[in-house]
């Protein structure tokens, strides 16, 4: 990552605001029994794409602390260290996994190896879930596991996919030369 004057100034501004973007996108949803869906993983995803490791590490942390301390950026507009304890709390607690396979992309050339970083970061994600919710609700059938989070490991893994094609177009427009 190369680093000038600009990208000094515009990075932490861009961490900043990817952090409202999380909370933003959490109150998108769509509620189902269990967990309401939202598009807190495009934004996740999206981050780690843009900003790289550091910022987007910091980003995904400043979201989290700012959930943990009361502040009403989590889905329905809610906040507090309880949502870290609830059934989806794992989902939460995964976000830095997330978005870290997202910033480490960079790495590689290929847009394929990239967006399949970005999906094994998602599984990730849903593996601490997966875990997660069995241990707060105490269902213990991988089945009933895997049929509830189906539909929603393809959302999250097509929100990963746009994440990065979006991720393009504002490192395009942002940095100019398409690198940070």
């Amino acid at each position: 990552m190369e680093y000038n004057v600009k990208n000094k100034t515009l990075l932490p501004i861009l961490a900043a605001l990817f952090t409202a973007l999380m909370a933003v996108f959490a109150q998108i949803q769509i509620p189902t029994p269990f967990f309401p869906l939202t598009l807190q993983t495009f934004a996740v995803a999206l981050c780690g794409y843009t900003l790289g490791v550091k910022y987007s590490l910091f980003s995904v942390l400043a979201y989290m602390l700012l959930g943990v301390c009361g502040a009403p950026v989590f889905s329905s507009f809610c906040g507090g260290p309880h949502h870290f304890t609830d059934p989806q709390g794992g989902f939460l607690i995964a976000f830095p996994v997330l978005t870290l396979f997202c910033a480490l992309a960079y790495k590689f050339k290929k847009p394929i190896q990239k967006i399949g970083l970005g999906i094994a970061g998602v599984a990730i994600m849903y593996v601490c879930g997966a875990i997660h919710f069995m241990l707060v609700t105490n269902i213990k059938s991988i089945t009933v596991i895997v049929l509830m989070f189906f539909g929603t490991f393809i959302k999250d893994i097509l929100l990963v996919f746009f994440g990065f094609y979006i991720s393009r177009i504002v490192k395009k427009r942002i940095f100019k030369n398409g690198t940070h």
